[in-house]
């Protein structure tokens, strides 16, 4: 049943037919105002807050019937005759944001909350969820708005100085859309005629699909198109957003007759409504052949009587009998000898747990047919040039025939180096010849796309008794789900950047990705490295205490050093790392002061309550030299400005910023005299896409290089021209584009320190103090490189309190 409401949304009057069932989030989007963001749709996360008669309110969970008759306030109508409010403006000065997805949100609900103190503010946005920046930009944006936080830096918030350029605070080129709820992410997009698919998937772990009965969704009014595993190709592709040859197994598929875990897909519906979808999507009949599923990797690698990928058609599987999808085998030096040179050896095992992402704004994808039958995919995607090389492989179509771009991202965190929703959402335009839209659901987020790898690690470790590692030996059994999608790559890194970070002339290491009946684990934020790093950090510890030595001095005494060399199993072929920058010591010495740490400590003990500090070092490389590939083109415009073509991505990490300042830097000009073009396959140059820390290494280098290269032209050709605004002929317009791939990928390092209370009694612990000191080199824009850094600690604290050793 509908009904007719009269209403006021920011001042402008609306009369609207709804659904009895309709969420005012629904209604609002569907009126345009897609500054209001779905994120949970369970009124969790606050990133569809608006102001009902200026009263907040989840508006995904606020009946739509509710507004007859009443005024409704959203982001784009808190501006007032062209200013921002105070709110926005302290947002954008103090950059309370990044991806900004839960900005708009969090901007309406900070507009209306009352506190006295920074504690009672902290725990007044429990209702508003950010996965990007730690909190602390936020709160400290939110302060500045009541006077309450003085700006003592004065370039920090300044929004004028935007020459000098590199080393600079440079504020996110996109903050003003972001705060005034402009910016535009991939489902604030609605082509004519736009329909939307939803998918049946499985209820069961294990299952071969005997028959399905698709008659009665057929038949309801609204749906246009119902798809099988009967009805697509069938070609067996890896989701990972990789480059070729993809180090992947080839185990996916469009749909298909077998499902392997709970929320695999069964069926696809497209309708003339996502409710319509999901309707049709329980009327499909299945007929299902239960199959023995298996959910522990090493039951799944040694017990033999579930084999999940028995097909014949997927490949690149290692040893489809044992549930093998990937596997390592690295050694150096003699590791028997080793051992037998140690006076103490230890041996400990960790298990880590899978993690979900939770990125706010879902997997989503729309595609369309141009007038010339190009297919245009938009989407939330880290990996435009993958996505865009594996749709034309399924559906034989030439590059020039597909065009992937992306709009603005609202986080992925490796979530988005995944073709998730792209295949089957052009598979249904070129079907239908209609636009397609695919947006997944929270619950969908956290059942049927993917985690971190679950892990069990093995370490055992032979020293000498002043400390000095004489041999390490890691084994790596990583839960790689249904299919093997980034299983290979995740593993080598669990074991070789851990073992890559200390210096020992005796080393192995074993890693295996184990298929099972559960969800598929992929690649995230820390790529196997973390999993590997807490593990072997762990057991360091363990060393320490074992031998009486403080555990500052043993990372120490057994860190790589410049010159070093990582040669764990290598081959003149792989690829190979270098220490870009070395302020390790500096590094530790900042984090021990702050901390006020004094070596021999023992732990506050009151009561039940222990109090103590711990440290850890990590190492993570920037890019894959040899495989990643970033192309950059830089063009002078008619008006004296330049126009930056770029493939990169930016996921809310500023890139788009920083690239911007390198090219301004080198040209000597303002950031605001380079337009960028980003992330489109028809419209940029080639590039590998957001991952592995590539973007400003690898893409930034070519960015470098393309301006350098421009300028020596415009000197050559204009001798006038010294990186001045001129305004000159359209004869005189000059462009450059530079591939690079670096023959090295850099190493960085960060130390941290953590002080921790545990009461013993309950097991509750609480972090009462985190440091961190990074060594990154040259920091283009110090202020995003803090909020990136601050960002990925609160993460780190998230998963590091999940863990069971």
């Amino acid at each position: 049943m509908e009904e007719s409401l009269n209403f006021r949304v920011n001042h402008q009057t609306f009369t609207a037919t709804c659904n009895l069932g309709s969420s005012l989030l629904t209604l609002l989007r569907q009126l345009g105002w897609f500054g209001v963001h779905r994120v949970c749709d369970s009124g969790d996360c606050g990133g569809c807050t608006v102001w009902v008669n200026d009263v907040p309110v989840h508006s995904c969970i606020y009946p739509a019937m509710r507004i007859a008759n009443q005024a409704v306030t959203t982001i784009e109508g808190l501006s007032a005759d062209g200013e921002l409010a105070p709110i926005q403006q302290a947002f954008l000065k103090a950059q309370g944001f990044q991806c900004g997805f839960c900005t708009p949100g969090m901007i309406m609900s900070a507009a209306k909350l009352s506190y006295s103190s920074e504690q009672e503010l902290r725990l007044a946005l429990k209702g508003n969820l950010c996965r990007c920046t730690g909190y602390q930009a936020i709160i400290e944006s939110i302060l500045l708005s009541s006077g309450s936080l003085e700006v003592t830096e004065p370039d920090q918030f300044n929004q004028d100085n935007q020459q000098g350029i590199v080393g600079q605070n440079i504020p996110k080129q996109d903050g003003t859309a972001i705060v005034t709820g402009k910016a535009s992410y991939t489902a604030d997009f609605v082509p004519p005629g736009l329909l939307h698919l939803k998918v049946l998937r499985s209820p069961h772990p294990h299952a071969r699909i005997r028959k399905i009965n698709t008659k009665k969704a057929k038949a309801l009014p609204g749906v246009i198109a119902v798809f099988t595993h009967e009805d697509v190709p069938r070609i067996a592709y890896t989701t990972a957003g990789h480059a070729e040859p993809v180090p992947d197994p080839l185990d996916h598929y469009l749909l298909d007759h077998k499902v392997r875990f709970v929320g695999d897909r069964v069926a696809a519906v497209v309708a003339q409504s996502p409710t319509i979808a999901q309707q049709a999507c329980q009327l499909i009949e299945v007929d299902y052949e239960i199959l023995p599923h298996v959910l522990d990797a090493i039951a799944a690698m040694n017990d033999g009587h579930v084999i999940i990928h028995d097909e014949l058609e997927s490949s690149q599987i290692p040893d489809r009998n044992r549930n093998i999808a990937g596997q390592i085998l690295l050694e150096s030096g003699d590791i028997e000898k080793g051992f037998a040179q140690a006076d103490l050896i230890v041996e400990n095992t960790y298990h880590l747990p899978a993690v979900q992402h939770v990125h706010l704004e879902p997997h989503v994808t729309i595609s369309w047919l141009e007038a010339d039958g190009t297919l245009v995919v938009r989407s939330s995607t880290q990996v435009p040039f993958h996505c865009q090389r594996l749709l034309c492989q399924i559906f034989n179509l030439p590059p020039d025939k597909i065009r992937v771009y992306k709009a603005q991202l609202g986080g992925g965190f490796g979530n988005k180096q995944e073709i998730l929703s792209e295949d089957l959402c052009a598979f249904a335009t070129l079907y239908t010849g209609k636009p397609v839209q695919w947006e997944f659901t929270r619950y969908e987020e956290f059942t049927a796309t993917n985690s971190r790898h679950a892990m069990t690690i093995k370490i055992k470790s032979g020293v000498k008794g002043d400390g000095k590692f004489t041999a390490q030996e890691i084994e790596v059994i990583a839960n790689t789900g249904a299919y093997g999608n980034h299983g290979q790559t995740v593993v080598f890194l669990s074991g070789y950047i851990p073992l890559g970070l200390y210096r020992c002339s005796n080393k192995r290491f074993k890693g295996l990705a184990i298929y099972t009946n559960t969800m598929p684990a992929g690649a995230f934020r820390g790529y196997g490295a973390t999993q590997g790093t807490f593990a072997i950090e762990s057991q360091i510890d363990e060393i320490a205490k074992q031998l009486n030595i403080d555990p500052i001095e043993i990372r120490v005494k057994n860190i790589i050093c410049p010159g070093d060399f990582i040669n764990f199993g290598r081959t003149s072929t792989d690829h190979f790392n270098l220490i870009g920058s070395y302020a390790v010591r500096e590094c530790i010495e900042k984090v021990t002061q702050t901390l006020g740490y004094i070596p021999g400590t023992p732990p506050v003990v009151e009561g039940s309550r222990y109090r103590g500090v711990g440290f850890a070092v990590s190492m993570q490389g920037s890019g894959l030299c040899k495989i990643h590939v970033a192309s950059a083109r830089l063009s002078l415009l008619p008006d004296g400005k330049y126009e930056l073509r770029t493939g990169s991505v930016d996921v809310g990490t500023g890139s788009d910023t920083t690239l911007r300042q390198i090219a301004a830097e080198v040209l000597d000009v303002s950031i605001t005299d380079i337009n960028i073009i980003s992330g489109d396959t028809k419209e940029t140059p080639f590039d590998a896409g957001s991952y592995a820390s590539a973007t400003l290494y690898i893409s930034g280098q070519a960015v470098k290089l393309a301006a350098e290269k421009l300028l020596e032209k415009l000197r050559n050709k204009l001798p006038r021209h010294q990186g001045r605004k001129d305004t000159i002929n359209e004869e005189e317009l000059l462009s450059v584009e530079v591939s690079y791939a670096a023959d090295e990928a850099t190493l960085t390092f960060a130390v941290q320190g953590v002080e921790v209370e545990v009461d013993i009694d309950t097991g509750k612990i609480q972090v009462l103090r985190c440091v961190q000191a990074i060594d990154i080199g040259k920091a283009i824009n110090p202020r995003i490189c803090h909020g990136q850094a601050t960002g990925g600690i609160a993460m780190g604290i998230g998963y590091a309190l999940t863990h069971k050793c």
